[in-house]
């Protein structure tokens, strides 16, 4: 009984086979436009996925971008101008793109960038010999968890690090500096709370 059904399909597979063969008209010929857009539909879906993946990445612990960019944070500190450090600070295109809020712009010049500006003129006033401060090293937090998407927060998985440190010396007096929350845009850490 099995053979036979091996034959019956071999035999069905062949008339079709044949059957296609000899009439060429009834083969369908893909659309060259369809088959063009559903590649470019999958390239951009690709696309963005990667986009999505580079915007929450995990960034390393350390590095020479980091210390650069916490070096420019104590020369902020130390001179009082905050502009020194904009590249410590977390961009605004990088707030804009995944913070859910009605306006996004807004909150991030009075929140993040408002507040940083306040925290570098509190904390070189507060620092005697600051104008001396001398970079030594920067240590990232040991908590860093996966912020979870939700209403007025972020809208992407982001990561987050909190109590950071920065240490200097002044005058050769060994000193540090917290920073309470830094969070992870595109491979790169930046403080979002200085204070």
């Amino acid at each position: 009984m099995r053979g036979v059904r091996v034959l019956v399909v071999v035999a069905a597979v062949s008339a079709a086979t044949v059957g296609g063969c000899s009439d060429k008209s009834a083969a369908a010929t893909p659309d060259a436009a369809a088959v063009l857009q559903n590649r470019l539909q999958d390239a951009d879906a690709g696309a963005r996925a990667s986009e999505a993946l580079e915007d929450t990445a995990m960034p390393a612990s350390s590095g020479d971008d980091l210390d650069t960019r916490m070096r420019h944070l104590l020369e902020a500190i130390s001179q009082d101008n905050p502009d020194l450090a904009s590249d410590a600070l977390f961009p605004r295109d990088a707030y804009v793109a995944t913070r859910d809020s009605s306006d996004p712009q807004k909150l991030w010049d009075k929140k993040v960038s408002g507040g940083f500006r306040r925290a570098v003129e509190r904390l070189h006033k507060r620092t005697k010999g600051a104008a001396r401060a001398r970079f030594v090293s920067f240590e990232l937090g040991h908590s860093i968890v996966q912020i979870t998407p939700k209403k007025r927060d972020f809208k992407k998985p982001l990561w987050r690090v909190k109590h950071s440190k920065l240490s200097f010396t002044i005058d050769g007096k060994a000193r540090h500096l917290d920073i309470p929350e830094m969070i992870a845009w595109r491979g790169a850490w930046y403080v979002t709370r200085l204070r």
